[in-house]
């Protein structure tokens, strides 16, 4: 890097320098016994064999850059002058020091410094730049000493030389107060560099004595800073935000970190970074761009839930502020359920999960709101063609205290009245979500963060169908810090999610059913950074759930149904887990660690139990009723996770990781896509918890002085106890649902390729991946196999997919954005013969997801206009002009298949399929740099 090479260049020239002063004393030495010698095409090596043979004189260099070298020496009286022309034919250089030779490969020797009596600028201008070595320009650095801020950690009376000392920092915006998330502060000296975490905070170990220390964030200015390290201590640092002529579209926000990070199957989206992305209907969407990413999908447009590795959407736990939330969707899917306009940050774990995580088998999705801005009032908002939206923040007490909140809502029955459609005309659809937060520093030890979420979702289809579903949650968050080596995260979170369904279409049979899940989590973590700079992570975390899946109660006077209550359940997690990671030596870094977890299945309840395990309801064997808080079921299982990073070059990197999960809650679906009445269900006597095995390997390579960034991982995964549903299972019968059930294995495996170019008029990201995913259900009996026990695809199993973004810059204020997406047809089952029995016309379905729909193509596009980039102005707007699927492509969401008048007819139903134009404005107070 860099940064070393100018220490090692300042090492260079300290040597030269004595050299320069020894060569006068020691050249006529070796001189005298040179000059006697001459030589014929002789080999260098055996040159230097013969002169250390017969004298005490010695050479140094490397064997590699005199191997091919010959030398003629002729002139016996200028034997070192003939020596150092034919050395330097070869890139070498020659320097004497007493009775040494030393070769040096590169540069020439420095026989003057450069004037540095003179203003150093005036130095730069009189000789072009490729004249002045590095060495000079090392030497010329270390004068601009002076001009960088100088700060002092510890107690100058209390140091002594060599103690390790642990320093603990903040990072701020100078303007708002806020916690700069993932800044990189690097080291040259030691050539070692940390990130902030979500509060702003890092944490290292140095020695007593001075560093230069770098510190740079992709929307600040990079600062240059000393520390002047006696003893343990901490520091306070502010970052300016930058105008950059060219915005950039950055999916990582720490350099390098691609190839010097431990992570894998990671990705860190900064939302400021995808506002020109094109987006349906112009609302910024972080898991729409997420479904971009390598590896990630989903089943099509409108739908809720994300794909991870060729998995179900249940196997990924979303987090918001240390909320769980159980559905992440507003409309069905269109939209996300949490307001871009506060979300700071937002992670995506998919292969080394850290151990603090666990509870679901695919991925951990962790976003962050902002914290607020704790100096001025500060709002921003926008307007879309079905939605508008409004935050604000500012300070309770300045430099202290600050609240945020945001309200997001819609508006959009105006479209559905002028489409041509009578069901739409005769349907409605309305939502919001509403946040608040409030954070305080108690004191430079103690942060305290609150934060309260609401989302709330109507759909009425024909006044027919009618959905009403919600989220909510509320989290306390408190962080002490023991001494700068130690910190403790203490968290407290409630989340609850619900749903009220009617269906009125047929008076007879019509019907309502609520239901609803509730959860508290309870979290202490602890960082611990060893003075060998061991990153030590270990806490513990709990999980009680209360899940009521409601009543089926009939609707109306006319309605003859007769009531089932599907009853309820609870169980309670808890984990503890511990990693350490550790830098073996310069090359090689490995973390490990283990998470072990426990669930219990909770009374009360009432137990079928059943004659020779056959799990039929006409089977029963008798019924057991367990009291409130009485142990049904348990289990319980290490969790290993394990990585291993590999320097390569200083660009360059190979990773591997194991990693093993277990989930005690899933999903009941009878549908691909999540629906607002789906369920979710905890493990229990009867249904053991699905648990994953991951192995993953990976190639990592920065080029271009890190422009470009590139990856390509390969991964494994072998699940047990996957979740499948029997045909026809129905989830709302008096049946028990450990009847209509069936558990199985899944294997998928993959390989993922990822490019970003992060820098220049031009930037965006390429990924491809190729994925497989299959699923085995072969029970004892006919009764309890999936397709006669053979192997079929999973739901999910998409070999091949394509995403494409690019922004390109034209000026400040101008840019156009462009996607292109391509995947594979996720696998469908078809009916594939037609027959009558009894007078009813019946069909014969094909193999479970034997066949498959279409390949799914869409391009989108924007334009995006930036208001005058005054720098004092009340407020800042932009525009963003938007087209969904250019190509108008109907690509398929669904095939089905009725019987019309004896006639099986097949349909193809398109959510999009022509393409759609939309334009937003948005606003924020204050000027362009204004978040």
């Amino acid at each position: 890097m860099r940064g070393t090479s100018n220490i090692n260049l300042m090492k260079k020239l300290i040597i030269l320098v004595f050299l320069l002063f020894s060569f006068r004393i020691t050249y006529s030495q070796i001189e005298t016994y040179l000059t006697s010698k001459q030589y014929d095409s002789i080999s260098f090596i055996e040159l230097v064999q013969v002169v250390e043979y017969e004298s005490n004189i010695r050479f140094y260099f490397k064997n590699e850059w005199i191997n091919d070298v010959f030398l003629s020496i002729n002139n016996h009286s200028a034997f070192i002058p003939q020596l150092n022309d034919q050395l330097s034919q070869n890139g070498l250089s020659l320097y004497i020091d007493g009775n040494s030779i030393i070769l040096i490969k590169g540069e020439k020797p420095i026989t003057k410094l450069p004037d540095f009596k003179s203003n150093e600028n005036t130095i730069l201008h009189q000789r072009k730049e490729n004249e002045i070595t590095l060495a000079e320009e090392s030497y010329l650095q270390s004068k601009r000493i002076a001009s960088f801020k100088v700060l002092t950690i510890g107690d100058e009376s209390k140091t002594t030389a060599g103690l390790s000392c642990s320093i603990r920092g903040k990072i701020v915006d100078i303007a708002s107060g806020e916690p700069i998330i993932g800044a990189t502060v690097y080291i040259e000296e030691i050539q070692y560099g940390v990130v902030t975490d979500v509060d702003g905070n890092f944490q290292m170990n140095l020695k007593t004595g001075k560093y230069k220390i770098f510190i740079t964030h992709v929307s600040m200015k990079r600062k240059e800073y000393y520390f002047q390290v006696y003893t343990s201590g901490s520091v306070y640092l502010e970052m300016n935000k930058e105008l950059k002529e060219l915005d950039e579209v950055v999916v990582t926000a720490t350099q390098n970190d691609n190839v010097k990070g431990m992570q894998m199957g990671y990705e860190r989206i900064n939302v400021k970074s995808i506002k020109e992305i094109p987006v349906v209907m112009g609302e910024k969407d972080i898991l729409k761009v997420a479904a971009m990413l390598p590896g990630v999908e989903n089943v099509g447009e409108g739908s809720s839930g994300i794909n991870v590795r060729g998995s179900a959407a249940d196997q990924n736990m979303f987090y918001l502020n240390n909320i769980p939330i159980y559905n992440t969707s507003h409309l069905f899917g269109f939209f996300t359920a949490f307001s871009p306009d506060i979300v700071n940050d937002f992670t995506l774990y998919k292969s080394n999960i850290p151990a603090k995580y666990g509870g679901r088998l695919s991925s951990i999705f962790n976003i962050t709101t902002r914290q607020g801005n704790k100096k001025k009032l500060h709002g921003q908002g926008g307007i879309s063609p079905i939605t508008a939206h409004l935050s604000f923040d500012g300070p309770l007490i300045k430099d202290k205290t600050s609240i945020i909140a945001s309200w997001r809502s819609s508006y959009s029955d105006w479209i559905f009245d002028r489409i041509e459609n009578f069901d739409l005309q005769n349907s409605n659809a309305f939502f919001y979500d509403a946040s608040l937060g409030v954070n305080t520093d108690i004191n430079d030890r103690n942060m305290l963060k609150v934060f309260g979420y609401k989302s709330y979702d109507k759909f009425s289809l024909l006044g027919e169908n009618d959905y009403q579903y919600s989220n909510t949650g509320t989290s306390i968050s408190w962080k002490h810090i023991f001494k700068p080596s130690l910190t403790l995260d203490l968290s407290s979170a409630y989340s609850q999610y619900s749903n009220d369904f009617s269906e009125t279409s047929n008076e007879t049979t019509a019907y309502t059913h609520n239901y609803r899940i509730e959860s508290i989590e309870s979290r202490a973590d602890f960082r611990f950074l060893s003075k060998n700079n061991h990153q030590i992570l270990f806490g513990l975390n709990s999980t009680y759930y209360k899940n009521n899946r409601g009543d089926i109660l009939p609707f109306g006077p006319e309605s003859n149904l007769r009531p089932v209550e599907l009853g309820t359940e609870n169980g309670l997690e808890v984990a503890l887990y511990f990693s350490d990671e550790i830098e073996l030596w310069n090359r090689l870094s490995i973390s490990a660690g283990m998470r072990y977890s426990f669930f219990a299945e909770l009374g009360p309840k009432e137990k079928y139990e059943y004659y020779d395990g056959i799990l039929d309801l006409n089977n029963v064997r008798s019924i057991k009723e367990y009291k409130k808080g009485e142990i049904i079921s348990h289990y319980s299982k290490p969790e290993i996770r394990t990585s291993m990073k590999y320097s390569i070059a200083p660009n360059t990197s190979i990773k591997a990781s194991y990693n093993s999960l277990q989930q005690y809650i899933f999903m009941l679906s009878n549908t691909i896509a999540i629906s607002p009445n789906d369920q979710w269900k905890l493990v229990g006597s009867y249904i053991k918890p699905p648990l994953v095995d991951q192995v993953a390997i990976g190639w990592y390579q920065n080029l271009f002085n890190n422009r470009i960034e590139t990856n390509v991982e390969f991964y494994q995964k072998w699940i047990n106890n996957i979740v499948e549903y029997k045909d026809g299972a129905d989830f709302l019968s008096p049946n028990p649902i450990e009847t209509q059930l069936l558990q199985g294995v899944q294997n998928a495996k993959g390989m993922e390729l990822m490019i970003k170019k992060k820098n220049g008029k031009l930037t965006g990201w390429l990924s491809y991946s190729y994925s497989r995913s299959y699923v085995k259900v072969d029970g004892d009996n006919a009764l309890e196999r999936i397709n006669h026990g053979n192997a079929y695809p999973s739901n999910y199993d998409r070999p091949h997919s394509f995403n494409l973004v690019l922004n390109q810059h034209f000026k400040r204020r101008y840019s156009i954005s462009a996607n292109y997406v391509y995947s594979t047809g996720r696998p469908i089952t078809l009916p594939i013969a037609s027959y009558y029995s009894e007078g009813r016309h019946l069909l014969h379905f094909s193999e479970r997801n034997q066949y498959r729909l279409p390949d799914y193509i869409r391009m989108d596009f924007s334009l995006n206009i930036e208001g005058n980039l005054k720098r004092d102005k009340l407020a800042h707007s932009f525009w963003m002009l938007n087209i969904y699927n250019v190509l108008g492509r109907k690509n398929a969401y669904s095939v089905y298949y009725e019987s019309v008048n004896g006639i099986l007819k097949g349909y193809k139903l398109s959510i999009f399929a022509r393409p759609i134009f939309t334009i937003s404005w948005n606003y924020k107070f204050g000027n362009y740099l204004t978040d």
